[in-house]
């Protein structure tokens, strides 16, 4: 009986597990891409209906074959193409005539491949939006669902005998890099739910199948590799709404739009600081490596989630070597030691003398020889110790290695906290690695796969306390925005922006001639600073236009001069004069700025600050508004946070007040939105903890407001 026609547009549901499959350009040879579409379909037991598609065959792998989908028996739910790019128009036609519910597409040489490829690729989308039915790929290597079954691949991955469900769905703007992550999974006993290539989005994109992937039961985490987002507004939002581990691994980080800058909010906002920032605000987790995104993926559903961000790690194991080694990695990536309590030293002074009660711990030193009582009590107090996060066993060459490793995932999974086991020992080591597996368990190969998951599972921990953290409230007086003229403004006028946000800011004085500047610099008091004033200036110190520390009149003389004459140099008919500034003195600087990305809204940074920002490169980005908190958190997390804390003897910094800057500086690009093109505080001088901040030096850029 025939069946009944699918409902257009079909469900993405149904697309990722059809009840029927039509092979357009079905083959019995498996070294064709329609023949390994065949191929995969019935070694992996698809329960559905296949429909070979093939003028010159009547049957395919003991299959009916069609000359052409239109002359199957059914409408199929979905029709795979692996043609030629010259054919497939035609073939496209005949599926939207036959009633299909939906191409996976894998033909290539299409938009990717230049012009006349684009125009192919948007004549086929036309055919199927004029008929309903919905496209993945093209360019794709299709979907992998272990789940139903319904392995709508050509990849060589399905080479392996099975894929068993679990819980990792993945979406992948790389079809070939999306198998080989499968494979990898597959080694570390990692197992998939559904994971789709979306190939070149011609229809169905990224952002269709994250939003039916966080809502699929059988997917638990998702992982994402992206290339690009076609509505980064919906993609922020599905984020923002998941409710499940979302990690990712975005590619082409560096972006030629980030290095035309006029400033330094214009260098380091980029599209991917920008990207990493919503994702972050989003509870999402950013990583640089596709392998360990899988492995993350995996913890977060094999392993007990992280307590709380920042927790510490107790690496124990029998060799010295594994564990030291282990540790000396943690500051790079951000991680530190766990400080045992006094409850979980009792615990190890059971088992071993207290001059060597210290993480990392080498079983080797217990009183009786590393033993499996020993080894469980210790792990048993590390995970009952308030400050330790999670649990790093490295394990070496050593006797009875598989049954040593039984010991590891019951303690894991009674302990409710992570325990990452490391299995190092390359083949000697697959019997153990067995033995995880059959307890399915995780496992890793390398010490930085280990450490990029913890530092995965932290920032995953973080993401949770983010979804429960309140809306930032706006502070008192903060804003509005006085009236500015379009275009750079001198730093005088970016000063007084900043100012009607509460961000304090140097007194100054404008001064046209040497005698103005020296009544000005009465007018502060001594010392003073004298810059040089122009709209087309950027780094006014390069030029020789900023003049420190001015004692007495007639060094503020001098510097006049010498500014004006370095200022017409500089920008010849564009000065301005000069302006004389108080002195500001602090302990640390930093470097704050606030722009309006193009794809994600409004951002700010926070980074070091003076005339090294460029050449240390440390600045952070987030989204904007700040709540007070978030914004400490962000300049804590800068490398210079262990100077502003104090640093041999020198006093600690006023965080807190630069905290409050950030915050009132993100409300003001909250604001102001695409108005604001860039705008710079460098240097923020941060005085002693208590007395407060103030802004230096400050440049702006404002826009033209562009409609939506």
């Amino acid at each position: 009986m025939e069946e009944a026609k699918p409902g257009r547009p079909l469900p993405i549901a149904r697309i990722v597990a059809p009840r029927s499959v039509a092979v357009v350009g079905a083959s019995d040879d498996v070294g064709k891409f329609g023949g390994r579409v065949i191929h995969y379909l019935q070694k992996h037991g698809f329960p559905g209906q296949i429909l070979p598609i093939n003028p010159n065959r009547a049957t395919i792998r003991g299959l009916p074959a069609f000359p052409r989908v239109s002359a199957a028996p059914i409408a199929a739910d979905v029709a795979i193409l692996a043609v030629p790019a010259s054919s497939l128009e035609v073939q496209v036609a005949d599926c939207a005539a036959a009633g299909v519910g939906a191409c996976i597409i894998i033909t290539g040489k299409l938009a990717e491949a230049g012009p006349e490829g684009a125009a192919l690729q948007e004549r086929v989308l036309t055919i199927a939006r004029d008929a309903g039915m919905r496209l993945v790929g093209p360019n794709c290597l299709g979907i992998f669902n272990p789940v139903d079954r319904a392995m709508l691949s050509s990849s060589l991955a399905l080479e392996e005998d099975e894929y068993a469900p679990g819980g990792i769905g993945m979406a992948s703007q790389s079809g070939a890099l999306m198998g080989t992550l499968l494979s990898f999974g597959r080694h570390h006993g990692a197992r998939f739910s559904r994971c789709i290539s979306v190939g070149n989005q011609a229809d169905l994109g990224l952002e269709d199948f994250l939003d039916y992937l966080v809502q699929d039961d059988a997917t638990r985490a998702v992982g994402l590799y992206i290339e690009g987002l076609r509505d980064p507004a919906r993609f922020r939002a599905l984020l923002r709404a998941a409710g499940k581990p979302v990690f990712i691994v975005k590619a082409g980080r560096s972006e030629a739009g980030a290095q035309a800058a006029r400033s330094h909010t214009a260098s380091f906002a980029g599209a991917f600081p920008a990207f990493e920032a919503i994702c972050r605000d989003a509870g999402a987790v950013v990583l640089d490596d596709p392998q360990a995104m899988v492995l993350a993926c995996d913890a977060a559903i094999r392993l007990a989630p992280l307590p709380a961000a920042g927790l510490g790690l107790a690496p124990i194991a029998s060799s010295g070597g594994s564990t030291v080694t282990f540790a000396d990695m943690l500051p790079a990536a951000g991680l530190r030691l766990a400080t045992m309590s006094a409850a979980t030293r009792a615990a190890l002074g059971r088992w071993m003398p207290d001059t060597h009660i210290a993480l990392p711990v080498d079983t080797g030193s217990f009183h009786e020889g590393t033993s499996g009582d020993g080894l469980s009590d210790c792990i048993r107090a590390f995970m009952a110790d308030p400050d330790v996060g999670a649990v790093v066993v490295p394990m070496t060459t050593q006797p009875d290695m598989a049954g040593r490793t039984a010991l590891f995932p019951p303690l894991g999974r009674e302990g409710g906290k992570p325990l990452l086991y490391l299995m190092t020992a390359g083949a000697v080591g697959d019997a153990s690695r067995a033995v995880m597996r059959a307890a399915d368990f995780p496992f890793y190969d390398r010490m930085s796969d280990a450490i990029a998951v913890i530092r995965a599972l932290d920032a995953a921990a973080d993401g949770r306390a983010r979804h429960d953290a309140p809306a930032p409230d706006r502070p008192v007086g903060c804003g509005p925005a006085p009236a500015l003229p379009i275009g750079a403004l001198t730093e005088g006028e970016a000063k007084r922006l900043l100012a009607a946000y509460g961000i304090p800011t140097t007194r100054e004085v404008a001064a046209s001639t040497a005698d103005q500047a020296i009544e000005a610099a009465r007018s502060i008091g001594f010392p003073v600073v004298l810059k040089g004033v122009s709209r087309v200036v950027v780094h006014k110190s390069d030029l020789g236009l900023v003049r420190l520390n001015l004692r007495d009149e007639a060094a503020v003389r001098t510097a006049f001069d010498e500014v004006m004459a370095a200022l017409e140099r500089a920008a010849p008919g564009a000065a301005e004069g000069c302006v004389v500034q108080e002195m500001a003195r602090g302990e640390a600087e930093l470097f704050l700025g606030a722009t309006c990305d193009a794809q994600f809204g409004p951002m700010v940074l926070a980074g070091a600050g003076g005339v090294l920002v460029e050449f240390l490169q440390d600045v952070r980005t987030a989204p904007a508004p700040l709540s007070p908190h978030d914004a400490r958190a962000l300049i804590e997390g800068l490398r210079v946070a262990s100077v502003l804390r104090g640093l041999r003897g020198r006093p600690a910094a006023d965080i807190a007040a630069a905290a409050g800057v950030l915050a009132r500086l993100s409300w003001l690009v909250a604001d102001l939105g695409p108005r604001l093109a860039e705008l710079d505080i460098n240097p923020l001088i941060l005085r002693a903890a208590g007395q407060g901040v103030i802004a230096v030096d400050a440049r702006a850029t404002l826009t033209e407001e562009t409609k939506p």
